[in-house]
């Protein structure tokens, strides 16, 4: 039996920007001839997955092999004739026609100073036809509809003649006729010609519709991959999404209806109602920004002063314990943050790691649950544990027996969140 062949092969991948991580350690082959989509929010590496896949942005560990061939020998001309992308939006400064777009796709894989041939112009033409662009092959790429523009990239990108087509969000700004109507391009592209799809997409209805696989990306890792059925999962989509989210299969089409769980209105659903944050180091952040938008009042601390959790929680209005910068927890600081805690109806740990130098703030923790209040936890204390011992995972341990609750998610955490009664609600 032979080998698989595979378009593509990531092996330990890490890659990012100075010192920080953006992809780490991923492992992902994709074999010739699939069509894939690539998915996760906003940050979870996908478009630096894509720079290291093109060889525009270097790795820092790992390998990558496109078509058997070790990515880092390829040159700029060999990645040409293998890959071809096809991006959100295309703007020229200068009145190209259709034709001339396509054209451009052909002269990228052509050497220096040579003029098309015979053969490139029908490779052009070909691509003019087989995306429904060439009756307007002659009007200005500027004047063109949304989906115009992006059928005519595709051909751009089908006259370089690639094995492996990347979509980096190209359907992204387009409305639901010429999503469709560029997706059911692609997949016949995919069908009829055995060429490789990669695609990066936001929309997962889209996405379950046309690819046979999805990988799901969280914070530069690979959370889940496989058929569509198997990675949108209401648990799944909502741990990387950080929002409920209902997904639910048509009886009849067998298609995937993908929607957040429709939220109540918490204009004033924490009116009257005072959290303490325990974060540090932009852990706090979304669990801030939810509290304001929702009515609670809140405090936080203890946090160290020029830290981006205590810029947002100044700019939110929060009152604040904190410590000098780059400074371990000391008794004023720590004395402070009880005191703005036992003000609190809940009290609440984010994922903000732990080392000896915070270790106090979990003394706020056990005072609240001493008091009968609240505590909520978010999971996960193992991997962000520095402290001597495991001494916070340890702790945390024993406050979950006296009666904190553990959290998935930060979704599940402002689901725990005590709201307020009605008439409070209705008050101005």
């Amino acid at each position: 039996m032979d080998r698989m062949k595979y378009a593509i092969e990531c092996r330990g991948v890490r890659a990012g920007y100075g010192r920080q991580m953006i992809l780490e350690d991923v492992n992902l082959a994709i074999p010739e001839g699939d069509l894939l989509a690539i998915l996760g929010p906003n940050g979870a590496g996908k478009s630096t997955f894509f720079k290291v896949l093109t060889g525009l942005h270097p790795l820092q560990a790992g390998e990558i092999s496109l078509f058997g061939h070790p990515l880092n020998r390829l040159s700029s001309a060999e990645r040409a004739r293998l890959i071809a992308v096809v991006p959100q939006e295309v703007e020229t400064p200068v009145a190209f026609s259709v034709a001339e777009i396509v054209l451009m796709g052909r002269t990228a894989i052509l050497p220096r100073w040579t003029q098309p041939s015979a053969h490139d112009f029908q490779v052009v033409d070909r691509a003019l036809v087989y995306t429904d662009v060439a009756g307007i092959k002659d009007r200005p790429f500027s004047d063109l509809s949304g989906g115009e523009k992006q059928r005519t990239i595709i051909a751009m990108a089908l006259a370089q003649e690639p094995r492996l087509i990347l979509m980096d969000e190209a359907t992204s700004h387009l409305d639901i006729n010429h999503r469709f109507e560029v997706m059911q391009i692609v997949e016949r592209l995919n069908q009829e010609s055995g060429v490789t799809v990669v695609m990066i997409s936001h929309d997962l209805g889209l996405a379950a519709d046309f690819c046979r696989r999805l990988v799901l990306f969280d914070h530069g890792r690979i959370a889940a991959d496989g058929v569509p059925a198997a990675v949108l999962t209401d648990e799944l989509l909502k741990s990387v999404y950080h929002c409920p989210i209902h997904v639910r299969q048509d009886s009849q089409t067998g298609t995937l209806n993908i929607q957040p769980a429709r939220r109540p209105n918490t204009s004033r659903a924490g009116r009257g109602i005072r959290v303490h944050v325990v974060a540090g180091g932009g852990a706090g952040e979304e669990l801030m920004r939810h509290l304001a938008l929702a009515g609670y009042s809140f405090s936080a601390g203890v946090l160290n002063r020029g830290d981006s959790d205590t810029q947002i929680a100044e700019t939110l209005g929060a009152e604040l314990a904190c410590e000098k910068p780059f400074s371990p927890i000391g008794p004023e600081a720590i004395q402070k943050a009880l005191t703005l805690a036992q003000a609190a109806q809940v009290v609440v740990l984010t994922d903000v790691p732990f080392g000896p130098g915070n270790l106090p703030n979990l003394d706020i923790l056990e005072d609240a649950l001493r008091r009968g209040h609240p505590v909520l936890a978010l999971a996960g204390i193992e991997s962000r544990d520095y402290s001597p011992g495991r001494t916070a995972s340890r702790r945390l341990e024993d406050l979950v027996k006296q009666g904190a609750l553990i959290c998935p998610t930060i979704a599940d955490l402002i689901a725990h969140l005590p709201a307020a009664s009605p008439s409070e609600k209705d008050n101005p």
